[in-house]
């Protein structure tokens, strides 16, 4: 007992900082769980970042600060307090700036501001930002009217519609880039909302249930537009939007109705995202598990049902799935291996350039002609 007492006063201090050392880590690691765990589940409208300083303004062009985002190749919009534009292809570099086309300005644009760059590229609605005929309809559902806009096509009866579910925190601007494209393929468009979006109604604990939930809101567009007269439904989904869309494939019994699916970066699969996450911060893949259990915790998810990849039964129809090979956020891989899986269904694009949802914005015109090939090919 003695020299257990000796051993003890000896060992005090360093066992009391490991146990210290322990209880913080444990601390910090809750912390981060409950952190990223809320990023994937807590509504954020939080507006673009700006981050790219204005260097100068010329007529039909804009000087940018060189960093990741001014140097991507491509289209996209610039954001600032008050004011809207269109940064266009690069017409030069050095090194340190970049000088790309620039159009459609709204606001003041001037030097040393800073700018944030947008991938949905145009602001408002269909008809302020593209000039397109729409109308502002309310989808309604069982949470309360959702707000969508209806573009009619630009010629034929429109009796076959696209349903379109922007990704995680976003919203109808997003499905903007595609808006012409599908009106002049003769298609009319549902460009919808769903719960916890800006101006639709709350789901009832206010978070988002990766999908579970949401496609109720998808279904009950769905319903609008057979009401309407819709014969051939296509849904289009970026990212979030994606498993939104396969989730009302495996649930849904309007599932029959629809004639081709349209993925852009689609979720496929929480737990493979999660691990790519937490891989792109240099951490090993299981260090995801934590912030499912945090997750588990607060909306009990059915992980298997959220992965498609394991439900390749119910994805028997034309699907055109497009995806950047740069893509941050959401894996590639997934993709690919819902390609593999389902080869005889779908057409893969694998885009080199472009971040999450940037395949459009860095070659408009080749995704808008494989969209309405596709639409042409197997729809039509």
């Amino acid at each position: 007992m003695a020299a257990a007492r000796a051993w003890l006063r000896r060992h005090l201090r360093p066992v009391t900082a490991l146990v210290v050392v322990l209880l913080v880590a444990i601390g910090l690691g809750v912390a981060a769980s409950w952190h990223f765990a809320a990023v994937a589940i807590v509504p954020d409208h939080s507006e673009w970042p700006l981050e790219t300083r204005i260097e100068a303004v010329h007529p039909g062009r804009v000087v940018l600060a060189r960093d990741e985002h001014s140097e991507q190749p491509g289209v996209y919009g610039l954001d600032w307090q008050a004011g809207h534009a269109i940064a266009g292809p690069i017409l030069g570099e050095s090194s340190d700036t970049v000088t790309r086309r620039l159009r459609d300005v709204e606001g003041y644009l001037v030097p040393d501001i800073k700018v944030g760059f947008d991938s949905h590229v145009y602001a408002g609605d269909p008809g302020q930002s593209l000039g397109l005929p729409f109308s502002s309809v309310a989808v309604p559902d069982a949470l309360g009217p959702m707000p969508a806009w209806q573009i009619p096509p630009a010629k034929g009866p429109g009796r076959t519609w696209a349903v379109v579910v922007h990704g995680h925190n976003d919203n109808r601007q997003n499905d903007l880039r595609i808006a012409p494209t599908l009106r002049d393929s003769g298609l009319t468009s549902l460009l919808i909302s769903y719960r916890n979006d800006l101006g639709a109604p709350k789901s009832p604990d206010g978070l988002y249930h990766l999908g579970e939930t949401e496609w109720q809101d998808l279904a009950a567009a769905v319903h609008y537009a057979l009401d309407a007269g819709a014969k051939r439904i296509v849904l289009i989904g970026y990212s979030m939007g994606g498993v939104v869309i396969t989730q009302f494939m495996q649930r849904s019994p309007l599932a029959d109705r629809i004639a081709a699916l349209v993925l852009d970066a689609p979720v496929l699969s929480w737990k493979s995202l999660l691990e790519f996450n937490a891989e792109q911060m240099s951490l090993p893949g299981f260090l995801a598990l934590p912030v499912e259990w945090t997750i588990d915790a607060r909306i009990s998810p059915n992980w298997t049902n959220l992965n498609a990849l394991d439900h390749p039964e119910d994805f028997h129809l034309p699907i055109l799935l497009t995806h950047t090979a740069e893509d941050e956020l959401v894996p590639i891989a997934t993709s690919e291996e819902f390609a593999q899986e389902l080869p005889h269904w779908i057409t893969f694009d694998r885009v080199p350039l472009g971040g999450h949802t940037e395949a459009w914005n860095v070659n408009p015109a080749l995704y808008d002609r494989r969209l309405s090939r596709f639409l042409e090919q197997k729809v039509d």
